[in-house]
């Protein structure tokens, strides 16, 4: 029997050309709707050693004249959050007269805050749009307001996007090297170059550069929070140690100076370990109330999601789509190459592949072309003294100019039609009318027609008795009674 591969191995196997890994590619967190999110899902474990750790001092956010503060990271995060622009009056006074709500509601922010989780995760039961999943956080829905009104992550990111400083409403930072700049500036002088939660956004996104720069050969910025047996009080370390370099140290701009492979030793350093010790308790361990209040908050959601069809097509959907990354992983195990695989999911049954919208718009289109009524060859054909003989061209192009001649729609039928008014001329500026030779409707000067009716009436063609006399012609009056339905 061969060994069992890892997620990483098997990342690498179904997708030979993705230069993401396999915890960048899963980074934020997926799942069916309703299903829990639990402590391995969270690593509730470093959040909670993030969160419970008072070794780093950390500078508040206050004007010079005010005496510096210095606080614990806990307290930097909450400040940051009732600072923020969106942040409504509700929510402000409950976090502050709840520490518990307070903790609980830290804490999913910072996983929203480093990328964990997306916007498209919602923790009310009874959300019912099919653009985000609902599902409940067990370990940080403790008590009754976490559980009754915890937001949705769209708005608890937008909430978090306007948390920032005076000096950054207008010129945001955008880059880590921005904020090390800011720190050097001369006019600040006290407090952070900017606020913890747009340090960890910028931290992320450029997670790269990061990780090669300050974590040992091995690990990366995403080991912290990815779910995984480490030892979670280092990481916490770790996480703690790169925001304590970023906003306290005068020193972070030198970083840019060298290399990202020159190694930045911080201080203290970052050690990480894959394994934990023997003697170690386990870890991110769900007691049994919480698992109970996930079932119960999955039976209550099985009964609003049968109300909403939309819901249960996407639910569909996306077991399909996993089906499908389970087969491409399966043969890649057993050797055969990705596009063999999709091939053998797409004859394996499935939903027959649907055309394109723009393919479906061009087929309508061209059901309703009215084939060419013109003889072959009529392409060859000499516009310029005659037509194509044997086609209903003459009588056609002599009514459309007698129409255009006499101001009136070349559309209309009527024998009593009269002269179009002034404000008329206006709406009406392009004629439209069904091209014989394609069947299409369109301007009249886009015909070919068009062209030569102009030459001939610029050769003297063009007065209302050279019409009159083209229509008084025998054999196309007749034909043009006939045909068009004017008089006989």
């Amino acid at each position: 029997m061969p060994p069992k591969r890892t997620a990483e191995e098997l990342h690498a196997l179904s997708h030979p050309r993705s230069k993401r890994s396999y915890k960048e590619t899963n980074w934020a967190i997926k799942k069916f709707d309703a299903e829990p999110l639990l402590r391995q899902d969270i690593q509730w474990q470093v959040l909670d050693h993030i969160f419970a750790d008072r070794s780093f001092r950390f500078t508040a956010p206050k004007s010079p004249p005010a005496p510096p503060i210095y606080v614990n990271f806990d307290q930097l995060f909450l400040e940051a959050i009732l600072s923020s622009l969106k942040t409504t009056q509700n929510v402000r006074s409950k976090l502050i007269a709840n520490p518990e709500f307070a903790m609980n509601y830290c804490k999913i922010c910072l996983l929203i805050n480093v990328g964990r989780f997306n916007t498209t995760l919602a923790f009310y039961p009874n959300m019912r749009t099919a653009l985000r999943t609902y599902h409940p956080v067990p370990s940080l829905q403790t008590e009754e307001t976490s559980r009754k009104e915890m937001s949705d992550a769209p708005r608890l990111k937008a909430m978090l996007k306007a948390a920032m400083l005076d000096w950054e409403v207008k010129h945001p930072p955008t880059t880590l090297k921005d904020v090390a700049q800011r720190a050097v500036s001369p006019d600040l002088t006290r407090g952070p170059p900017t606020t913890v939660i747009e340090a960890i956004f910028l931290l992320f996104q450029e997670a790269s550069w990061v990780s090669e720069k300050y974590f040992p050969e091995g690990f990366d910025l995403w080991d912290i929070f990815f779910p995984s047996d480490m030892p979670s009080q280092p990481r916490a370390r770790a996480f703690l140690s790169l925001l304590h370099h970023i906003l306290e140290n005068k020193d972070f701009l030198s970083d840019f100076d060298t290399s990202p492979s020159d190694k930045r030793m911080l201080d203290p350093p970052i050690r990480l370990d894959r394994e934990p010790a023997p003697d170690a308790p386990r870890e991110n361990v769900d007691p049994p109330e919480e698992l109970a209040f996930a079932r119960e908050m999955k039976e209550l959601r099985e009964g609003v999601v049968k109300t909403v069809p939309a819901i249960q097509k996407k639910e569909e959907e996306a077991r399909e789509k996993l089906r499908k990354e389970t087969e491409r992983e399966q043969a890649a195990v057993a050797g055969e190459p990705a596009q063999a695989a999709k091939r053998v999911a797409a004859v394996g049954g499935g939903r027959p592949k649907k055309p394109s919208y723009a393919r479906s718009q061009h087929r309508a289109e061209m059901a309703g072309v009215v084939p060419e009524i013109l003889p072959p060859g009529w392409e060859e054909e000499d516009w310029s003294s005659n037509v194509p003989k044997g086609s209903g061209l003459p009588v056609v192009w002599k009514q459309v100019k007698r129409d255009l001649l006499h101001n009136r729609d070349p559309d209309y039928d009527s024998d009593e039609e009269e002269p179009w008014a002034y404000n008329t001329l206006l709406r009406r500026a392009t004629l439209t009318m069904v091209n014989p030779a394609t069947g299409i409707r369109g301007p009249a000067k886009g015909m070919a027609e068009f062209e030569e009716w102009q030459r001939r009436r610029a050769n003297g063609f063009d007065s209302d008795a050279a019409a009159a006399e083209l229509l008084d012609d025998g054999a196309i009056a007749g034909e043009g009674a006939s045909e068009m339905g004017d008089d006989e």
